[in-house]
């Protein structure tokens, strides 16, 4: 169809940004004091705006374009309060591993978790983004950091859209209060196989890996892949296993190529993981939390067939590399019955 159906023909996403949860803060949606609702569970990354964000799913969405509104019960809150200065190899990733290592994958379903002190003020925009970004693996509803001076400045120049901050007043109730001398703690991991399975990382020194993967809206921004690349040029040596590197964003993606990485005598981060012997920067996109990047089976590699067992179910599944055919089976044991099988074959678009 084009002009002569009198359609208006548009192309596509022409100006693709990347991951949503990053590029909305890079474009100025992320406002204090408003409400962001996004079909995906990582919204809540916009609360370092103090912005109350979180994930709906495509019902809920569909209401909210509908009619401009949505039912939402009021969560409790958590307060976690984090003090002291913040020592130059810890990054805010660490922090929220502390803080779901304490709590579990559990402690705050459908609650809402609140970040003060002095470490969180000392905090760049791209850092409370990674503290509010992982509240949903603790079951959180949202994540906010209180607006400020860092929160101001940032904006500038990206919105035009007048806010007004919301805080936590004198009469604030809290379900809890957790505190946190940062300046005590280490590095962590998460082990396989829950964010809440927290390990010192010196503790897991001897664990070999077979592949290292740096990006997604947890840490494919800038800030992230400078922490990176400073860690590759203090080291001098060569990555032992395939790295990947997937940038957020378009602007993130330019930023490697553009932003001298300090200390480095001017080299930039793509430069320091070519000579790293890093994979190049992919393109901006969700990567691994998508089944990339180009080292996923099925999607640009041959096709292959794998099972799993698990209990009762043999789960049997196929996918064809370009995505024209994908076969699902699932097997009950017990019953010896094929209980679901659905065939895709879209069209050529």
């Amino acid at each position: 169809m084009g002009a002569e159906c009198g359609i208006i023909t548009m192309q596509a996403n022409p100006d693709y940004k990347g991951v949503c949860h990053v590029a909305l803060a890079q474009e100025g949606h992320c406002r204090p004091g408003e409400v962001l609702l996004g079909t995906d569970s990582h919204t809540c990354t916009a609360g370092a705006f103090g912005q109350f964000a979180t994930g709906i799913g495509n019902t809920d969405a569909g209401f909210v374009l509908g009619t401009g509104k949505l039912l939402l019960k009021v969560p409790p809150t958590l307060r976690f309060v984090l003090e002291g200065e913040m020592p130059d190899y810890l990054l805010a990733k660490d922090l929220i591993l502390q803080i779901i290592g304490e709590i579990t994958m559990a402690g705050a379903t459908y609650k809402s978790m609140e970040f003060v002190g002095t470490t969180v003020e000392s905090l760049n925009m791209e850092e409370r983004m990674t503290l509010c970004n992982m509240v949903v693996e603790a079951g959180g509803k949202n994540g906010v950091v209180p607006a400020d001076s860092t929160t101001y400045k940032y904006l500038e120049g990206k919105t035009s859209v007048p806010y007004e901050p919301v805080y936590s007043d004198q009469q604030a109730r809290f379900l809890s209060e957790y505190r946190f001398d940062v300046s005590k703690l280490e590095p962590l991991v998460a082990k396989p196989h829950s964010p809440d399975n927290r390990a010192l990382a010196r503790e897991c020194k001897d664990v070999k890996i077979d592949r290292v993967y740096i990006g997604s809206c947890t840490g494919g921004k800038t800030e992230d892949f400078m922490a990176a690349a400073k860690v590759f040029l203090a080291s001098g040596k060569k990555v032992k296993v395939p790295t990947f590197l997937v940038p957020a964003t378009q602007k993130v993606w330019m930023d490697l190529y553009s932003i001298p990485v300090p200390g480095s005598g001017g080299k930039t981060c793509s430069q320091i993981f070519e000579e790293a012997g890093c994979d190049t920067p992919a393109s901006p996109s969700c990567g691994a939390c998508l089944g990339g990047p180009k080292d996923t089976y099925a999607r640009l590699n041959e096709p292959q067939a794998s099972s799993l067992l698990l209990s009762e179910h043999l789960v049997i599944y196929k996918c064809s590399s370009n995505f024209r055919n994908i076969t699902f089976i699932l097997i009950k044991l017990k019953k010896l019955l094929i209980s679901a099988l659905i065939c895709l074959e879209p069209k050529k678009i």
